[in-house]
């Protein structure tokens, strides 16, 4: 007599690309949920990683939680690899996760609550608290918590919901905003969005130390890119609010970039002199406000260059 498999409830899609070591602990804390192991699967789909992407995956598809990788042959980003997650995926149910977030133990039953108390298809989303290690705190901050509709680094979707919606725009093959766009469209279908404080997602994102902007600025070079290209699918003031490209987001652009006085030049050795001196946060500030500048201003480079082809 052969036994089927149980269907899961739930199915998590982790994209991967070059993330051995975060990717380690994030498919730990998603082996010690407090759901059963049958309830739930893991899909990481690796993004045609040159690191040990592919050891990691295994070496954690051996543990008692269903944990299996999905492997494409080059990268092609985050948008396709999300989408194969979403094809090899068994449960109703997707949860979206980063491979640089760490949850804790009762994450997924808490997102299983916000579905089953739902009286129609919704999206589910909890906080993502941005923290500097790996080390998790014992308490959860009230501000910088993330509330957007959809972000795919803590959210939750009925699979066939997003099929409805036409799975995630390969189109942004680049940084930024395919998480955004697909939310518009899981909008116009008319899913409410539910919100539980209590499924907390912990992004991973260790403080710079500031010796260079190089990689930064070249996210904010692609970032622009699917801006426009976001701009182009979704026309509208709605979409020109999300990217920050209004007059009201320049101006306050400009004067938290020190009324130009700051520069990509100038910046890394003022943030590092703060640093040293303890004021992490307003080191932050002081590189995202050149930063959102640079975005802005390649953003305006970009449309002139589509203008003039």
């Amino acid at each position: 007599m052969s036994h089927t498999a149980p269907i899961p409830g739930l199915s998590v899609v982790v994209p991967a690309y070059n993330d051995a070591p975060m990717l380690r602990l994030c498919l730990a804390r998603l082996a010690a949920q407090t759901l059963a192991p049958a309830a739930y699967e893991v899909v990481v789909v690796d993004d045609g990683s040159t690191d040990d992407t592919p050891g990691v995956v295994s070496a954690a598809a051996s543990g008692r939680a269903v944990i299996r990788g999905i492997r494409l042959d080059r990268n092609r980003g985050r948008s396709a690899a999300r989408n194969a997650g979403i094809r090899a995926a068994g449960a109703a149910l997707v949860v979206f996760l980063d491979s640089d977030v760490l949850v804790l133990p009762d994450f997924l039953q808490r997102h299983m609550e916000i579905h089953s108390s739902a009286s129609c298809p919704v999206v589910g989303r909890g906080p993502v608290v941005t923290i500097p290690s790996a080390e998790i705190p014992d308490r959860v901050p009230r501000f910088g918590l993330s509330r957007a509709y959809l972000t795919t680094a803590n959210a939750s979707v009925p699979r066939q919901a997003l099929v409805d919606a036409g799975m995630f725009d390969e189109g942004f093959h680049a940084y930024g905003w395919e998480d955004f766009e697909m939310g518009l469209r899981l909008k116009a279908l008319g899913l409410p969005r539910s919100f539980s404080p209590a499924a907390v997602a912990f992004h991973v994102q260790p403080p710079s130390t500031f010796e260079s902007l190089d990689s930064d600025l070249a996210k904010e070079e692609e970032r622009a890119q699917m801006a426009l290209y976001f701009l182009r699918r979704h026309p509208g003031l709605a979409t020109r609010i999300l990217i920050s490209d209004t007059a009201f987001h320049r101006a306050l652009n400009f004067l938290l970039g020190g009324a130009g006085l700051l520069t990509v030049r100038n910046a890394p050795p003022i943030a590092r002199w703060l640093n040293a001196r303890g004021w992490y946060a307003l080191a932050f500030l002081v590189v995202r406000g050149v930063l959102n500048r640079y975005y802005l201003h390649a953003l305006d480079r970009y449309r002139t260059l589509e203008r003039t082809r």
